[in-house]
């Protein structure tokens, strides 16, 4: 297929809303993965400070991140398929867009994007079949490699989307293959939260989907990094991101 047979993308329209982002240190615990489709989690790794470079941070955090997700869930297996060093240059004009914070409301897969992704991972069909019997979770592990100074990533809580009216699926064709993703249309009664001063042992993790609640839309949690205006010349951001799915047999 050339690109001129890819067809016309027709382009969403995008607006800037003022929103107010609660602030939930010293309230972390009110939130959880099973009730908000988020949580903050303890988890020191002091080996990272050891880390010399980015292929070194990536071997080290996957696992961890994967034995993290697996004690939060109860889930027996995770398969990690993506993650993502993302960092900014002082000098803004050099800047790489795809390692920048993603300025815009998104959710990584729809429903059917989810399904999609599994499908093109879990090749055999006996063992595709196996994992689709139990529940199964996409898991977004958020880490910063610094603390936070600027550009926090804020997150959507599942309860305050309404999914009639808010919620765009958004499919992306790409040469070899396509994802179907989630965009959020503005609505006064969506809730959004951050920690302050997020620090490397504090990951976020956050549901992209969820099997168990497909009546509910899949609880794929939107996320964005936002802008403070009391952080503005701070020192840039400098975070990972790694997404699995989570297998958790019969349930």
């Amino acid at each position: 297929m050339t690109p001129d047979e890819y067809g016309t993308i027709e382009q969403a329209k995008k607006e800037k809303h003022l929103v107010l982002v609660h602030d939930i240190r010293g309230e972390e615990s009110t939130y959880t993965l099973a009730k908000n489709g988020f949580q903050y989690s303890r988890d020191a790794v002091p080996e990272l400070r050891d880390c010399s470079d980015d292929a070194e941070i990536k071997k080290l955090l996957v696992g961890r991140s994967e034995e993290l997700v697996r004690k939060i869930t109860g889930a027996t297996r995770t398969l990690t398929f993506a993650n993502r060093i993302r960092c900014v240059s002082v000098d803004e004009n050099r800047l790489a867009a795809s390692q920048a914070p993603a300025l815009s409301v998104h959710s990584d897969f729809s429903i059917t994007g989810a399904w999609h992704q599994l499908e093109s991972l879990v090749t055999d069909p006996t063992e595709l079949e196996t994992v689709k019997k139990g529940r199964v979770l996409v898991i977004n592990v958020w880490r910063p490699l610094k603390t936070i100074r600027k550009d926090p990533l804020a997150v959507c809580d599942w309860l305050s989307v309404d999914l009639t009216h808010d919620w765009i699926s958004t499919r992306m064709i790409f040469p070899h293959g396509w994802n179907e993703l989630g965009h959020l249309s503005y609505g006064d009664q969506q809730r959004w939260y951050y920690l302050s001063g997020q620090t490397p042992e504090e990951p976020l993790i956050f549901k992209q989907f969820d099997s168990a609640e497909v009546g509910n839309g899949g609880i794929a949690v939107p996320h964005t990094a936002f802008e403070d205006v009391k952080t503005v010349g701070c020192e840039p951001r400098v975070s990972i991101e790694i997404k699995m799915f989570a297998f958790v047999p019969g349930a």
